[in-house]
């Protein structure tokens, strides 16, 4: 267990959250709220490095039969499935609600997006636009990634490691600088076509877990990366210098850095943080519908004609109280009761 990458999910988690939060209240100048859709990426990056560090064994040195990627696609699916199907079962009964009870004649609803939403492709480049649940756009994307991306980056590696390495590398290096060259590029544009957004960033992930593999780190080497890295995200961001093309260099450093023991550990890998940590996932899937379920509140204080400073700081407690409150019962009582279950009965043995 790597229980500082653990605790970094939720502040990841967070991140995204305040960006949404920052759209909610029609703010985000502020940088925290401005640039946390970044979140995402981290994630994504996060996603090919923890897989790479937990399958090394089964996928890079021996021999993948069909029975290890089946029971590696049950697993990935497992996880993932249940809250995609409740997240969007629970966002259809509030936009329905909203938009024939309570006449709100913005919501949109969009049927014909209803199969793609349930086989988790509505962000293959399919879609002309987000719907439903709206955040579970990356969902689909990872899911890309756990189909593909992994087994072909797995199968390049075992071929010859070195041209592997260099294989995965040119492709991340080919769209750092795509992306760097386009004025104005904005990975925000890659939301509902996200496979553009995924690849790079999963084989990063996945290039970096090679690296943790075969090379391992000091504790005081590891914090000067996490602190070198933190550094420079930072600095991009505050000369505002191509942030969206250049912040998967310091998401590298923060993430391979973390994978060892630092000596920020207490910020990352404390019991509670952990905790939170695992229902990251919950808290980022159902925070379409705190937000919804918020919106009456958010009306009511409004007529209090509170100042703005007070309003805002209490519409963001509320909203992450009840993101949390529904993300810790959702958790306990569905997302790995489910996951449990589905992996105990269809896994092949």
């Amino acid at each position: 267990m790597l229980n500082n990458l653990t605790g970094l999910r939720f502040y990841t988690a967070l991140w995204v959250f305040l960006y949404h939060f920052g759209v909610y209240i029609d703010g985000g100048e502020n940088f925290l709220l401005k640039k946390g859709y970044l979140g995402v990426d981290i994630f994504f990056i996060l996603s090919g490095f923890i897989l790479t560090y937990a399958y090394y064994d089964k996928f890079f040195l021996t021999k993948i039969t069909g029975k290890t990627y089946y029971n590696f696609i049950l697993k990935r699916f497992a996880k993932i499935y249940p809250l995609q199907i409740l997240t969007f079962i629970l966002v259809g009964i509030l936009l329905y609600a909203g938009k024939y009870l309570f006449h709100q004649k913005d919501l949109i609803i969009r049927n014909d997006h209803i199969v793609s939403n349930l086989l988790m492709v509505h962000a293959w480049n399919l879609n002309d636009a987000l719907s439903w649940n709206t955040h579970s756009w990356s969902l689909s994307d990872e899911w890309f990634a756990y189909l593909f991306l992994f087994v072909v980056s797995a199968f390049v590696v075992k071929v010859n490691k070195v041209v592997g390495k260099v294989l995965l590398s040119s492709i991340v290096v080919f769209f750092i600088v795509k992306w760097f060259r386009t004025d104005g590029f904005d990975l925000n544009n890659y939301t509902y076509n996200g496979l553009e957004r995924i690849i790079p960033e999963f084989f990063l992930g996945v290039i970096v877990g090679l690296l943790r593999v075969d090379l391992h780190i000091s504790k005081k080497v590891a914090s000067v990366i996490f602190i070198f890295s933190l550094a420079l995200l930072l600095f991009i961001a505050g000369i505002d210098y191509h942030m969206d093309a250049l912040c998967m260099i310091p998401f590298v450093g923060i993430i391979y850095s973390l994978s060892f023991n630092t000596i920020f550990d207490r910020g990352f890998n404390s019991k509670r943080l952990v905790y939170l940590g695992n229902i990251s996932f919950a808290f980022y899937m159902l925070q379409l519908t705190a937000f919804y379920l918020f919106k009456p509140f958010q009306n009511y204080m409004g007529q209090m004609n509170l100042p703005g400073y007070v309003s805002i700081a209490l519409e963001l407690l509320g909203l992450i109280v009840i993101n949390l409150i529904m993300a810790s019962t959702v958790y306990k009582y569905f997302e790995e009761p489910v996951r449990l279950f589905l992996v105990r009965k269809l896994s092949k043995r």
